[in-house]
Formats: structure tokens, sequence, C-alpha cells
């Protein structure tokens, strides 16, 4: 009889019986929700801030672009004027 509790086996069954007892006693109390729920609150602002931060950054990458692009157009725009000029210049002499 003495010999079950020389058992590893034995006392597996009792440590899991033991934690699923426990395990039922935490999520049933009030103490354990109201940290479940603090803790997913936090979460999802953590959420909401990096999605915001996020498109501010994209938003930022966008305008930079776009000015790039404007920019480049620019100089293509002034670089095809001064061949144009260069051409009538050349037809003239």
């Amino acid at each position: 009889m003495l010999g079950i509790f020389k058992n590893q086996k034995f006392w597996c069954v009792v440590a899991g019986a033991a934690g699923v007892i426990a395990g039922e006693k935490l999520v049933k109390s009030k103490k354990a929700r109201e940290v479940a729920v603090n803790g997913l609150a936090k979460g999802m602002k953590l959420k909401y801030d990096a999605e915001e931060a996020f498109q501010s950054i994209k938003d930022e990458a966008e305008d930079v672009c776009y000015d790039a692009r404007k920019k480049a157009a620019q100089e293509d725009e002034a670089a095809s004027d001064a061949a144009d000029e260069s051409a009538v210049k050349d037809n003239e002499g």
C-alpha cells in the first residue's frame, strides 16, 4: 500500500489533478478576470498606438516620395528646355 507513494506516475496524476483544481479556482476568481481584462485592454491600446505610428510613417513616406517625383519632373523639364534651346541655337548658327 505504501509503495504507491513511491510511484512517479501516481505523483504526476496528483499534481495534474491539483493543477486542474487550482486553475479552475484561478480562472473563476474576480481578480484574475480583472488582470486578464486589463492586460487585454493594454494590448489593444498598444496595437492602436502601433497602427497610428505606422500610418504616420506611411503618410510621411508618401509625402517624401511625392516631393521627390515632383522635383525629378521639374529637373527633367528644365533639362528638356535646355536641350530645346541648344537645338534652336545650333539651327540658327
